[in-house]
């Protein structure tokens, strides 16, 4: 159970390819010595936070990431053929209102399988630096949170449950599964989606954890969300108004340094501009850093 003291904490929220601006501030961040001995990340922020607590080299990932078409790591739950024999068969023979859609677009299935290469396929015991991914349990309401056996809070935290002995990917996976875009990831009897419809911020689970100082990086946006052109566009816009609201309960709460990128014009599907995004984190953590060392040093 949970009892050393972690001078720094750090909270990567969600945020879509927005996210890819943690990359930039964490280079900025051990760049100026600044190494974070605790983090916990959600959603998009959950990638991010594991492969620094992976040792991943972070500017080879985002070289590497840039060979790779996202659109093939999506597996289809079902193919195009099959929804048409599927309409067909249910417009003879049952009413609209009994159709049985599934439970997702995609199986996740092989964005599973790219992050277990990624993270060279390690658990939770295997990191030097310890994580939390966040998650959240859609049948029951819980919060679901990844973390070291070691680090399960000594003191009870209500409608939170903790998983260990995972690996990162399947922790990761779970955190990533956006409602109604990718299945659910069963694990334990849990039925797990995006972390984000309960916990997109997670300083709490820091602080229970015994990290002194907190920095928080918040992704929510109000005003710059780029305009719904599509189903999945309204699905992710739903868990960013979400998270945006869950997120300023938990900061008035939980005291730390927050930084707010403001990002904007970056639509939910544009992953060729990721490198652009995480040049922009650089700026961001530059820009912050003199406050960041006097909040540290305080």
């Amino acid at each position: 159970m949970s009892g050393k003291i972690h001078k720094i904490g750090l909270a990567l929220s969600g945020g879509g390819v927005r996210g890819a601006v943690h990359l930039g501030i964490l280079n900025v961040l051990i760049k100026n010595q600044i190494y974070p001995d605790i983090i916990a990340g959600t959603s998009a922020g959950s990638i991010v936070a594991a492969l620094y607590a992976a040792g991943v080299d972070l500017e080879k990932f985002v070289e590497d990431f840039k060979k790779i078409n996202p659109v093939k790591l999506l597996d289809p739950t079902i193919s195009g053929v099959y929804i048409l024999l599927l309409f067909y068969y249910y417009w003879i023979n049952k009413p609209i209102i009994n159709w049985v859609f599934p439970k997702g677009l995609f199986k996740g299935n092989k964005i599973e399988q790219f992050l277990e290469e990624v993270f060279n396929k390690k658990g939770f015991d295997d990191l030097k630096i310890p994580i939390s991914v966040i998650s959240a349990d859609i049948n029951t309401g819980e919060t679901v949170v990844f973390c070291p056996r070691k680090n399960i809070p000594t003191k009870k935290m209500d409608n939170t449950v903790f998983i260990t002995e995972q690996s990162l990917a399947t922790a990761v996976r779970a955190s990533i599964s956006l409602p109604g875009i990718f299945l659910p990831k069963v694990v334990k009897g849990h039925t797990l989606v995006d972390g984000g419809i309960k916990n997109n911020i997670p300083v709490d689970i820091l602080y229970a954890q015994n990290a002194r100082k907190i920095i928080g990086v918040d992704l929510g946006v109000s005003e710059s969300r780029p305009r719904v052109k599509s189903i999945v566009d309204i699905l992710m816009a739903t868990i960013d108004i979400m998270g945006d609201e869950l997120s300023n309960y938990i900061r008035k709460e939980h005291p730390g340094y927050y930084i707010y990128p403001d990002i904007k014009g970056i639509g939910y599907k544009d992953f060729y501009r990721i490198p652009e995004i995480v040049k922009y984190g650089e700026k961001v953590a530059e820009r912050e850093l003199p406050q960041i060392v006097e909040y540290l040093s305080s």
